[in-house]
């Protein structure tokens, strides 16, 4: 039988060498944490793997801003491991999240902006490389009136696909920039 003594030098000792490996795990830049270790874990190219959720985020509501402000979350398990700031209808004219599809190589999004004179469709690819997502393409279609006192609305198209080189890294990734 072990005396409170040795109990508690065992447990000082055991107090030590956790400490040592803490200090050496944060010294190589490994501090454990959640969100190193969900990414460290992500397979990207597994669609089960991740989550794309979108929330309200009112810490980036204006006192003059009509509605709550969402993001696009990125989540492994019950860490978010990317965010994505979606546009406001007050910071761009009418935007609306059309769709978010996970595809074989990563996912994509598509949008829609405008209004009567001026309307756009912008569709944003990412792809995961190095078990993180990267923006590589955007594919915009604007339609645009000519000629407003015809009677004809958006009868002028054109399609920009531009391919993103450097990839870019989703924490990176301004949606506003693009559309």
């Amino acid at each position: 039988m072990s005396s409170f003594g040795d109990l508690q030098h065992g447990l000082k000792r055991t107090c030590k060498y956790l400490m040592l490996l803490f200090m050496a795990a944060y010294s190589a830049g490994v501090a454990p944490t959640a969100t190193s270790q969900a990414t460290r874990t992500l397979d990207c190219r597994n669609p089960d793997q991740y989550r794309l959720v979108v929330v309200d985020n009112p810490n980036r509501k204006k006192a003059s801003d009509g509605i709550i402000p969402t993001d696009l979350n990125i989540v492994v398990g019950d860490e978010v491991i990317a965010r994505i700031e979606l546009p406001n209808g007050d910071s761009v004219k009418n935007f609306s999240l059309d769709s978010i599809k996970k595809n074989k190589v990563g996912f994509e999004i598509r949008t829609n902006w405008g209004a009567s004179l001026y309307y756009y469709e912008v569709q944003f690819n990412f792809r995961c490389k190095e078990n993180k997502f990267y923006l590589y393409r955007v594919t915009k279609i604007s339609l645009s009136t000519t000629n407003p006192d015809s009677g004809s609305f958006w009868d002028k198209k054109e399609t920009k696909v531009t391919t993103i080189k450097p990839n870019l890294l989703i924490k990176k990734f301004v949606m506003i920039e693009y559309l």
